[in-house]
């Protein structure tokens, strides 16, 4: 009896220390830490104006594809992008879509190094297909009874330069009482306007262009329009010097083909 006990606990004792060892063999392995950081960081951060996703996203891929390196973007309306960095103060790429938010960015210290115009951000005023309300130039957007849609005014590049454009012809008031609605992006006014919710937007000549077949676009004359440049920058907080430069570089000399396939204007 006590043999039969004893050769029993004996085969309780290996079969646990099978199972034992057939868990172990499943734990994730131990992060190699002889790893130096330039082989452990493998990633950049990037923070991307909303209108620029389409052309910036195929950047990133381009690059991954190219060198191996992740580029994460988060993409918002410019002014909540500074926000968020004000907040984290982290991250390596700020791509504003206009060269005034990266002037506020450098005034706080966020920005190290800049490359650019990757290309250009021209407003245009869109209309829905037809233009029933026979709009021809910013002035009809202060007609009475005008239902214009505009993109955020202070947390835009785009807004901002509507306004800017709206106070060098007088009629900035005027607009204002005929706004349907500010929208959180640029790329939002063009879905507006193509659901029917206003007579007429300011958008981005890409958004126009790449929704030519809903939308109609009138372009603003040159002596009036506000034509901002569309900069990438690296940022004081990046973990990789070596590789954000690289990329900086990279947006350099292959972005303004990438975002003239993608409707915008460069330079």
């Amino acid at each position: 009896m006590r043999l039969r006990k004893a050769l029993t606990l004996i085969s309780g004792l290996l079969i646990a220390g099978m199972i034992l060892s057939a868990c172990a063999n499943q734990l994730p392995e131990e992060p190699n830490s002889s790893a130096t950081p330039q082989e452990q960081q493998k990633t950049l951060f990037a923070y991307v104006g909303a209108g620029l996703k389409e052309p910036v996203t195929e950047l990133a891929a381009i690059y991954e594809q190219e060198t191996g390196v992740k580029v994460e973007l988060t993409f918002n309306n410019t002014g909540a992008l500074l926000g968020q960095l004000d907040t984290v103060k982290k991250g390596d790429i700020y791509m504003p879509g206009g060269m005034s938010y990266l002037d506020k960015a450098k005034k706080k210290g966020h920005i190290d190094e800049i490359v650019g115009p990757v290309a250009v951000h021209a407003p245009v005023i869109i209309t829905p297909r037809g233009n029933p309300a026979g709009i021809s130039s910013l002035m009809d957007l202060a007609r009475p009874g005008v239902k214009v849609i505009l993109p955020e005014k202070e947390a835009t590049a785009m807004g901002q330069a509507a306004f800017k454009m709206f106070n060098r012809l007088g009629i900035a008031e005027q607009v204002e009482k005929n706004v349907l609605a500010y929208v959180e992006t640029a790329p939002k006014v063009s879905t507006s306007i193509m659901m029917g919710q206003g007579d007429a937007g300011i958008a981005e000549y890409n958004n126009a262009v790449n929704c030519k077949d809903k939308v109609d676009m009138i372009e603003i004359d040159e002596s009036i329009n506000i034509v901002d440049e569309v900069p990438c920058a690296s940022l004081i907080y990046s973990g990789n010097k070596e590789e954000t430069k690289k990329f900086l570089e990279f947006m350099k000399n292959e972005g303004p083909a990438v975002f003239a396939k993608h409707g915008f204007k460069t330079k």
